[in-house]
This record gives structure tokens, C-alpha cells and sequence, in this order.
């Protein structure tokens, strides 16, 4: 709710650091609360008309093929050096936040865009091939991405935009929790329980959040980012608290 996105950032690191859980379960239980709160706020945009899957559709093929592959390549990955990866992922994500708080530059992706049209579909696949990539490695489900790509490459306008994402990203996740389900990471119950929670949660926190200023909330995202991936780095073992020398 705070973050406009995927919950990987609070939800791997609270499975992983307070309840023991492998990098791989915790990002696998991570994408079903991605689906589960994802389709319930898509649907209330459907309701309204705003989503439409067919122009997001190229995003989407690449995204869920992405989700495939990165989630496959996950389960190969040691688990020191997921976690790693994960620690380093959510820092820099941090980083992002705070540096978007003060600067003033907006987001361009007239790079991307040509007049041809094959051209830009295949642009579009090959950007949703990475996002749904970062879904299989990390457990994200790309939406604050999406968003940015429906917007700023494809000129979606903001509503639509944000229930088209809402709902690319619950078919991305979906993705991404078959091939975690394949390889017995997720366990279906506790991920269950954390997504209906995480929509009654993502409610009341959604009224803190838009009553703060855009500035403050990307700092306070930031920084607790930031806490969150040097927590992960120190601690091991769930709540034994080892630390590493």
C-alpha cells in the first residue's frame, strides 16, 4: 500500500529474518500474496471498465514467459546466493526511493519508442521478459514497473494504467508461482493466510499513505527498504539472530 507495488520487500524479508523460512519458500509465498491481493484490486478497476488486458497483452506474453525462466533459474541458485542477490536488490531498491525524494527529473521512455510496429511490439515482449525475469528471481511482481511502461511507452492513461498493471502483475506473479509450485517452495496455506492479510493491512495503510506527501512517503519507503536489507545481511536463521563475522 506504502509502496505502490509488489510487497516482495517487506514480505520475503519477514518470512526469511522472523519466521525461518528459505530465500526460496519466502519468495515463492511472496508471489501468491502478490496474486491474491493483486486480483482482488484489479477487480474492483475492472468493475469500472479500466483494465485492458489486450493492448497490455505483448507486455504480459513477455512477462510471464520471464516469470518461467527466472523462477526455474532460482531453484538452481545456492541459497546464500539468492538471498545475496535479494539483499542487494532491496537496497538498491531503497536507494531508488530516497534518490527519487530529491530529484526533480521525470521519467522518459521515448528511447524505446519507433513507428514500426513489429519493432515495438517486440520491444515492449523483451521489456516484459525482464520484468517478469526480476518476478522469478525475486519474487515481484513488477506493478510500480508495468505501471511505468503502460504510461510512459504505451500512453495508457493513469487509470487504466493502474488497473491494467495491477492486473499485469497478478498474471506475471501466477506465472512465477507455478514454477516456484514445480519446484515445492510455496507452502499454499501460510501464503494464503499473508494474502488476505495483506489486503485488510494494504487498506488501512493505504490512508496513512495518501495523506503524506510525495516526497516523505519516498524517503520513509527508502529507509525502511534500506533497514530491511541490512537486517537480511546480519541476521541469518530466522529469529536466532546469528550474526555473520
Amino acid at each position: 500500500a506504502i509502496s505502490a507495488g509488489s510487497g516482495v520487500t517487506i514480505v520475503v524479508p519477514l518470512l526469511s529474518i522472523l519466521m525461518g523460512y528459505s530465500i526460496h519458500a519466502a519468495i515463492g509465498t511472496s508471489l501468491l500474496v502478490d496474486v491474491i491481493a493483486s486480483i482482488i484490486v484489479a477487480y474492483h478497476y475492472f468493475r469500472y471498465d479500466r483494465v485492458d488486458l489486450r493492448s497490455g497483452g505483448w507486455l504480459a506474453l513477455g512477462a510471464i514467459l520471464g516469470a518461467q525462466v527466472g523462477s526455474h533459474f532460482a531453484s538452481a541458485v545456492p541459497q546464500g546466493g539468492l538471498k545475496g542477490g535479494f539483499i542487494i536488490f532491496i537496497l538498491l531498491s531503497g536507494a531508488s526511493f530516497i534518490f527519487r525524494s530529491f530529484s526533480k527529473q521525470k521519467i522518459s521512455l521515448d528511447i524505446l519508442k519507433v513507428k514500426n510496429t513489429t519493432l515495438q511490439a517486440a520491444i515492449i515482449v523483451l521489456v516484459g521478459l525482464f520484468i517478469g525475469l526480476s518476478t522469478g528471481l525475486f519474487g515481484t511482481g513488477g506493478g510500480a514497473t508495468i505501471l511505468v511502461v503502460l504510461i510512459y511507452l504505451m500512453n495508457f492513461p493513469i487509470h487504466t494504467a493502474i488497473g491494467t498493471a495491477t492486473a499485469l502483475m497478478a498474471v506475471t506473479a501466477a506465472s512465477g508461482v507455478v514454477g516456484y509450485a514445480m519446484q515445492g517452495h510455496i507452502p499454499w496455506l501460510d501464503g494464503v493466510v499473508i494474502g488476505v492479510s495483506a489486503v485488510l493491512s494494504g487498506t488501512l495503510f493505504s490512508k496513512a499513505a495518501n495523506r503524506a506527501s510525495e516526497r516523505i512517503l519516498n524517503q520513509a519507503v527508502g529507509v525502511i527498504f534500506i533497514a530491511i536489507g541490512i537486517a537480511m545481511f546480519f541476521v541469518e536463521g530466522g529469529t536466532a539472530g546469528v550474526l555473520h563475522n
